[in-house]
């Protein structure tokens, strides 16, 4: 068949194999075609390609075995941040019991900060080079600080090993694993990344247990290797098993991709609402185990305070998370949210003094905990074109950071605020927690009217 006479020479042509075929296929279905293009004088050209990464396996062994990776890696990021409280509590009592609760807290937060605000710089590696560059330097950092952190005795080098070595390496496996799991799913996608998030809060009920047992046995250097040499081995099997489904997709990071989504409302007010979900909802995490010694609390109960708040966060990370791919994620997150703060004014601030209602608001507080945690990068998704998810992930996160930077701190300099003595003398910090969540619950119903409306059931 040949070309009509409009066609620019200087256009690019179908590939070989496709014009033979179109050469020797002489059905009725390709005369009506050509006949079509000549009587409109334009070229024929073929039908574009579906973009890269249009089609979602929802599954399939590498699939999986991305989620299974990717659960070591929440195990050695996020199940490290989840049991910061036994460090805040150590390092009060141990090597910095000279400095504010305050100080010591910058150091956890400064952790926080640098997982998050990895995710524009880890977006474009991934993106570039995929995830196992991430998740290798990363894994080597995180080990490296953690060995480092062994050897500190000094405000100084606990903040660079901890903070900034270690915080650095988390936000690169943090990144490359979420990233690669959002490749493979997008129907279950919920379900995906709540599986993965689990490893979370197991990490978080694991390591505060070891960290209490094996200072008593070990001292502190001891114990910080031992969680070095375990990470470690988790992090080999992340290697060999995190995959994503997408080419490598060379791109430049330009400022204005950072900024552009701030023109969409959904997108502004779900960055307040995981902004103060930020600042309110990890200080538990930081203070819990602290406040709880200061109620009374006896040490065989504190120990186990938040193994139970991260083990009861697992069901958090998974079952809302599945009900949302149904029910739809700014629904059960603005629910779980909302119900956090509850907890916060009505059980933690009252109950501050009786053992029982600490017990209660730790097992309670650790489901819509979970869910916050692990589902940002499904909320964004939900609101962004499949070619803006990375940015806009990135983006969030930024947001984030800033939150997780300054929201112990604030937390900290609470302590005393108001009520100055005894359990109550930690009310200022809950107040400031469940107020944070309140607005967050605002800003997230927002977010699901501008983007769904008033009728309530709707799946947003």
């Amino acid at each position: 068949m040949s070309r009509p006479n409009s066609v620019d020479q200087s256009a690019p042509g179908p590939p070989p194999e496709t014009t033979e075929m179109r050469a020797s296929d002489g059905s009725q279905d390709e005369s009506r075609e050509g006949s079509q293009s000549q009587e409109k004088g334009e070229a024929i050209k073929e039908a574009p390609s579906p973009p890269p990464g249009s089609e979602f396996p929802d599954g399939g062994r590498t699939a999986w075995l991305t989620v299974l990776g990717s659960w070591f890696c929440m195990f050695a990021t996020y199940g490290f941040i989840s049991s910061m409280g036994v460090f805040q509590d150590y390092y009060q009592t141990h090597f910095l019991s000279g400095t504010s609760p305050s100080n010591i807290a910058w150091i956890l937060s400064l952790q926080v900060f640098f997982l998050s605000v990895a995710a524009p710089f880890a977006g474009w590696v991934f993106d570039n080079h995929g995830p196992n560059l991430l998740i290798i330097v990363g894994s080597f950092l995180l080990v490296f600080g953690l060995m480092m952190l062994s050897l500190s005795t000094e405000y100084y080098q606990i903040f660079l090993s901890q903070a900034v070595c270690c915080g650095i390496g988390m936000g690169l496996i943090f990144h490359g694993a979420v990233n690669s799991i959002s490749t493979w799913f997008r129907r279950r996608r919920g379900l995906a990344v709540g599986l993965a998030s689990s490893g979370s809060g197991v990490g978080g009920v694991v390591m505060p247990i070891m960290f209490d047992h094996l200072t008593d046995e070990l001292g502190f250097p001891w114990t910080v290797r031992i969680i070095g040499f375990m990470i470690l081995g988790m992090q080999i099997i992340a290697i060999f098993t995190v995959r994503s489904r997408l080419g490598r997709n060379r791109r430049t990071v330009k400022l204005v991709q950072f900024i552009q989504p701030f023109r969409d409302p959904s997108f502004v007010t779900n960055s307040i609402a995981c902004l103060f979900g930020m600042l309110g909802m990890l200080i538990p995490f930081d203070f819990l185990k602290t406040s709880a010694e200061v109620s009374g609390l006896p040490s065989n109960l504190t120990t186990y305070i938040l193994p139970i708040v991260n083990a009861t966060s697992i069901i958090g990370r998974v079952f809302p998370l599945w009900a949302g791919d149904y029910l739809g994620p700014f629904n059960m997150v603005t629910i779980f949210v909302l119900y956090g703060a509850i907890l916060a004014l009505a059980l933690w601030i009252p109950g501050a003094a009786n053992t029982g209602a600490v017990i209660a608001f730790a097992a309670l507080y650790g489901v819509p905990l979970g869910l916050f945690s692990a589902a940002i990068p499904a909320l964004v998704a939900r609101i962004s074109k499949i070619e803006e998810i990375g940015y806009r992930v990135g983006t969030t996160f930024l947001i984030n950071g800033i939150a997780g930077l300054i929201g112990n701190p604030i937390a900290g300099l609470l302590i005393g605020a108001g009520w100055t003595e005894g359990p109550q003398s930690y009310n200022g910090l809950r107040l400031f927690c469940g107020l944070a969540m309140v607005v967050a619950a605002v800003f997230f119903a927002a977010s699901r009217v501008l983007i769904g409306g008033w009728k309530l059931n709707r799946k947003v």
